[in-house]
């Protein structure tokens, strides 16, 4: 502990010490500050500061910068790739409507064919049953006509 106390005695002495007449000076230099305008040290070590930061902040853009062309870059090839699956996926989806209509399409036919084939001979079938009903009422009538012109 008491070393470290000669060290603090020591640092302090080794600070410049206040003088009087560079209380003076200061005084001076802060009133032409105020009517000039003229710049300190303190106003130096500021904008110095400033630049600094300003430095550091242009190497934070400038690589900001950067990564966003490769970023750009790595989104364009994967838009394009995107768009040629979604191209791809598009001719799929053409192809299976085109088939599915032609399945349907088929299967119309289809029952079309089987409704013919139903109704064709119910059709047919109708027919004979009413030829087979209008033969009697025929040979009927032909009787009574004949009967009639024979008298």
């Amino acid at each position: 502990m008491t070393t470290l106390e000669t060290k603090l005695h020591t640092l302090k002495q080794m600070l410049p010490k206040l003088d009087p007449r560079r209380v003076l000076i200061n005084f001076g230099v802060a009133m032409f500050k105020v009517l000039f305008g003229t710049a300190v040290d303190s106003d130096i070590t500021s904008l110095h500061n400033s630049f600094d930061e300003l430095q550091s902040r242009k190497q934070d853009i400038v690589h900001s910068v950067a990564n966003e062309l490769t970023y750009i870059k790595k989104l364009d090839t994967i838009t394009s790739v995107n768009a040629d699956a979604i191209a791809n996926l598009i001719g799929i989806i053409k192809n299976d409507m085109i088939k599915s209509h032609d399945i349907f399409r088929e299967i119309t036919r289809d029952i079309l064919l089987l409704n013919m084939t139903i109704y064709g001979p119910c059709a047919l079938f109708m027919t004979i049953q009413q030829f087979q009903l209008a033969v009697p009422q025929l040979t009927q009538q032909l009787a009574n006509w004949c009967t009639l012109y024979s008298l």
